[in-house]
């Protein structure tokens, strides 16, 4: 009687996770500031000549059915020859998303909204004090919209990232860090699905 009821309560939980498909996904991402009414080959520029750095690093989403919870996570150095190394960052942080045709779909449009952060600082190079360090941060409320294929578990996207303001950090004297209000990304990964 034991192992029946055990059999049974199995079968109906196998059955019934068509409905609660979702999927985990790891990227890899590209990202740059886009300039305000910048002509398509200007945009497109950006990722290799643009007056911001281009950042690299990682992302991951959560997706249980049609909404997930995920952030990402990129970085950039670069050298002048006056101050030494910087490091420049990007993270739309935390974010919650939205899947209207579900994760799991060889198209998968989506929206985001969330809360990140983008700063810089000096690595090394002149001697550093605290009013010479160059650091700088700002926080930034951010929507984004965007497109992946999936091909059978690899995953390709794009997607737009528009931060209506940045803020400095609140009760610090940090300048805040000059973040455009629009970031192109592409990313690449593998959406494992259950």
């Amino acid at each position: 009687m034991k192992l029946k009821t055990m059999a049974t309560v199995a079968a109906l939980v196998i059955s019934s996770l068509p409905a609660f498909a979702g999927a985990v996904r790891l990227t890899t991402d590209l990202s740059a500031d886009v300039s305000s009414g910048a002509a398509a080959p200007q945009s497109v520029a950006t990722f290799s000549v643009g007056n911001q750095p281009v950042s690299w690093g990682f992302g991951w989403e959560v997706v249980p059915g049609k909404t997930g919870f995920g952030g990402d996570c990129l970085v950039s150095f670069s050298q002048s020859d006056l101050t030494g190394w910087w490091l420049d960052w990007y993270a739309p942080a935390l974010f919650l998303g939205w899947h209207p045709l579900g994760a799991n779909r060889f198209v998968d449009p989506y929206a985001q909204f969330g809360m990140g952060c983008a700063g810089r600082v000096r690595l090394s190079g002149a001697p550093q004090t605290p009013a010479e360090a160059g650091l700088s941060l700002s926080l930034f409320p951010f929507l984004a919209a965007g497109l992946n294929l999936n091909l059978d578990g690899l995953m390709v996207g794009a997607r737009a990232v528009y931060a209506p303001f940045r803020s400095a950090i609140p009760g610090t004297t940090i300048p805040a860090y000059s973040l455009g209000q629009v970031q192109v990304m592409v990313s690449a990964g593998v959406s494992l699905g259950w």
